[in-house]
């Protein structure tokens, strides 16, 4: 099971986790960003490795690996956002559809993530307190299927997302950061 942990607006880069029990192929998958009805689309073997923000060599991920991937700012724009990823090129498909992350706005894909039962439809993750260095953050022990399994924290590409700030997160998220 592969899910976005981590998204980098300022620098382009999205970081992937296996979380599932045996190694993942991705030399043949999608990236698909379609807010606002522009769909860009792209081969995930088409982006750069950030071989120094990531544990994986290559776009076979082991379990627990994380794999950091340069992107384009045509393919992950700032304010307004959504990546998918896929396992072909049927992007309008539910069982083709892995992860997906909406941020700042509706998104056009995320009806095709509800559809597949991981994300709900119309939300998105609020980007508007964003600073300096901050990246969209998937929260520990969070499957990533909604808005509130990510926050806004201090860019950490490259290493497991540790715990945010109480500020950030939902009332449930900050009291299960004290159990």
């Amino acid at each position: 099971n592969v899910v976005i942990s981590e998204v980098d607006l300022a620098n382009d880069k999205i970081e992937l986790i296996n979380t599932g029990g045996s190694s993942v192929d991705m030399s043949a998958w999608w990236l698909c960003n379609r807010v606002n009805g522009s769909p860009f689309y792209s081969l995930m073997s088409s982006a750069t490795i950030d071989l120094a923000n990531s544990t994986a060599m290559s776009l076979v991920l082991a379990p627990g690996e994380l794999l950091t991937l340069d992107l384009s700012s045509t393919l992950l724009p700032d304010a307004n956002g959504d990546m998918g990823i896929y396992n072909t090129n049927s992007l309008g498909s539910a069982s083709a559809i892995e992860d997906y992350v909406l941020w700042g706005a509706n998104g056009i894909r995320d009806s095709v993530a509800e559809a597949a039962g991981i994300w709900t439809d119309n939300e998105s993750i609020d980007v508007s307190g964003a600073g300096v260095g901050d990246t969209i953050q998937l929260l520990p022990g969070q499957p990533g299927n909604q808005a509130s399994d990510y926050a806004i924290g201090t860019n950490s590409i490259g290493s497991p997302n540790g715990p945010v700030s109480a500020v950030q997160g939902s009332w449930s998220q900050i009291k299960s950061q004290f159990k």
